[in-house]
């Protein structure tokens, strides 16, 4: 039977496929037989599904974040199409593709990585450069960011994400230097490189996108510092005062201390990175929950990024 991707499934189909398994819940019926709830996904979305008449063996297959193959048919429930499971099954997730089953860059990473070694390497300060040399010729570096998303969600969460993340902010910041000459664009261009790489060893993405440990008890700020510092050692009398430059363009991007920032802007290239930053991030996710919403008419549901429902402008009804 050929798989189907989310996206295309219709009411009626037949489904003998892997998914992964965001969430799930085991309830109970007036009658006291266990069935679960879950929400499967793949690359292109969700699918609610259910599993009646559950049993212990059950119950102990389905967790969040496993990877199952489901049999079932599809039907529609309050308008809403939803997966009626008949058996499930585990699978071998060493020979999986994370690609069919995780969001996922639609673009080429290693023309990506071209794209932006491009742009870097066009800098003049001979340290940033030998810097950024040594991170494009760390090949596990290079693999790690074609995979890492900028965010479990909100925005750029998908694989690939970080590294569009930083072309994009990289883009940008070449549209507005010729307007402020005051800015240092080679410290501007580390800056975007290295303000989120600590995201590679922040997250995890094997089964869905979630913290590592050391995500959750360092965090993205101190470990992108740390890989910036480990580099940074390799190369024979990096100025002190540079590498210090560079480590406050890391911890102060997120601008204030309520968005966890340890230190506020004190540059005008740190400013200028936060405010880049935050740019691209909003209008993704802006863009984003327009497109996933599904209501109808010209307003979103209410949005707790933005802690407002967001216009959708005329749509059709």
């Amino acid at each position: 039977m050929e798989n189907k991707l989310i996206s295309d499934i219709k009411n009626g189909d037949i489904i003998d496929q892997v998914f992964l398994v965001q969430k799930n819940e085991v309830r109970t019926t007036k009658t006291g037989s266990l069935y679960i709830t879950a929400q499967l996904s793949d690359r292109t979305g969700q699918l609610e599904a259910r599993l009646w008449n559950a049993n212990d063996i059950h119950v102990a297959t389905f967790n969040n974040n496993d990877i199952l193959n489901v049999k079932g048919r599809v039907d529609t429930y309050q308008k809403n199409l939803q997966l009626i499971i008949e058996s499930l099954s585990t699978v071998d997730e060493s020979i999986l593709n994370l690609q069919s089953l995780l969001p996922c860059t639609e673009k080429d990473t290693n023309k990506l990585i071209d794209e932006l070694k491009e742009i870097l390497l066009s800098v003049k300060n001979k340290h940033i450069l030998k810097l950024f040399k040594l991170f494009f010729e760390d090949e596990k570096f290079c693999k790690d960011l074609c995979m890492s998303p900028a965010a479990v969600q909100y925005h750029h969460a998908y694989l690939g994400g970080l590294l569009e993340h930083i072309i994009s902010v990289l883009k940008l910041a070449t549209s507005v230097l010729p307007n402020y000459p005051i800015i240092n664009k080679d410290l501007l261009f580390a800056g975007i490189f290295f303000h989120d790489l600590g995201k590679i060893k922040e997250f995890s993405y094997s089964k869905g996108f979630k913290y590592t440990d050391e995500g959750m008890l360092v965090g993205h700020l101190i470990t992108g510092i740390n890989m910036v510092k480990e580099k940074a050692v390799q190369i024979k009398e990096f100025p002190e005062d540079l590498l210090n430059i560079l480590q406050h363009l890391i911890l102060s991007h997120h601008g204030a201390y309520e968005w966890g920032s340890p230190k506020l802007p004190m540059t005008i290239e740190s400013i200028a990175l936060h405010y880049l930053d935050n740019f691209d991030a909003k209008i993704y996710a802006f863009d984003k929950a327009i497109k996933d919403d599904k209501n109808i008419g010209n307003w979103t549901e209410y949005n707790r990024m933005f802690e407002r429902r967001l216009f959708k402008g005329n749509s059709k009804e």
